[in-house]
Formats: structure tokens, sequence, C-alpha cells
């Protein structure tokens, strides 16, 4: 496998995976960085949970980007 190939796990988002899992090289549309983030991947986004405040990081994370709420639930009538 040439270096320019990417695995199907690390190939760009083409929008976020509330719920799914995330790998640490995927960046997705809405990627917003934690503090200090060093580069643009779901391991850096502040949705995505890899345990890094646990004595062990895990390899594959899972997305909380908030889910899109229907215009309807806002409104009352």
């Amino acid at each position: 496998m040439s270096e320019t190939a990417r695995r199907k796990d690390d190939q760009a988002l083409s929008a976020p995976n509330p719920g799914g899992n995330v790998w640490p090289r995927q960046s997705c549309p809405a990627f917003t960085p934690r503090s200090s983030a060093a580069e643009k991947t779901c391991w850096y986004c502040v949705y995505a949970d890899f345990h890094l405040d646990k004595p062990r990081a895990l390899d594959v994370g899972v997305c909380y980007y908030p889910k899109k709420q229907s215009k309807q639930e806002g409104t009352k009538e």
C-alpha cells in the first residue's frame, strides 16, 4: 500500500458522525479543535472522545457532535 493511500477508517468524513466511531487520522468539516490542537484531525476535535483523560487512550473514539434538531422542536404554536 502506498503512503498516499489511506484506509477507509482514516479518510476524511463528509459530515460529522454523531454517536459513531471516529479514528485518529479522520477529520470532518465540523472540526473544532481542543485547546492547543496540533492537527486538524478527530483526535484533536472537542467532539471526539478518545478517553484522553484516562490512563490509556483509545485508538477508536466516539463522535459527540450535537445532533441536528428539527425546526419544529423549538417552536410553540
